[in-house]
């Protein structure tokens, strides 16, 4: 009988643990899909929260783990510019969601150029065509940001919101099973 307790006590929790996840997903995704201004402001702070622990990570990293190679400058001033552009999100309380977006294209354009100067520094046989194919792509979706701020807004707000939707409906219905499962259980 213990053992039966202890099922129902997981499929209880588990139950309010999928509703719960699924009805903050679905507003989420509602309101980003119908407010999305307002939404961005809040996304801005939070890319500005991550460009700042990315860009001190690589900084940190560049000096501890780069410091013999010939590019360990070239990384720690990615690290800086990604910090930088972070701390400028976070705190420029004036800024527009446009400027956010364009400065994300301007760091992916300069993270790009600085990558492209890298690889050229890295040895045919340790990949070098990798590390120049993925500076090209960064540079160009770092302009192609820059161009079309507006429709990057609006694609990545329906995107976000859609999947915000669908894993809102499924984190419900995930609930409404375990609750069937529990009335199951029950009867037995």
């Amino acid at each position: 009988m213990p053992e039966d307790r202890s099922t129902m006590d997981l499929l209880r929790s588990s139950r309010i643990t999928a509703y719960a996840l699924g009805a903050i997903s679905l507003i989420a995704g509602l309101v980003l899909l119908f407010w999305p201004d307002r939404t961005w402001t809040v996304v801005a702070r939070l890319i500005g929260v991550l460009f700042v622990v990315i860009g001190f990570g690589q900084a940190v990293e560049a000096v501890t783990t780069h410091r013999r190679g010939t590019y360990w400058g070239l990384l720690l001033l990615r690290g800086l510019i990604n910090l930088g552009v972070g701390v400028a999100l976070l705190f420029w309380p004036g800024v527009t969601v446009h400027v956010v977006v364009w400065l994300v294209g301007l760091d992916l354009v300069i993270t790009g150029i600085l990558a492209l100067i890298v690889s050229f520094q890295v040895p045919k046989e340790m990949g070098r065509g990798g590390f120049l194919l993925q500076a090209i792509v960064t540079v160009v979706l770092g302009v192609l940001i820059m161009a079309w701020p507006s429709a990057t807004l609006t694609v990545v707000s329906v995107l976000v919101a859609a999947v915000l939707i669908l894993f809102g409906l499924m984190m419900l219905w995930s609930g409404y099973q375990l609750s069937r499962s529990r009335v199951e259980i029950e009867r037995l």
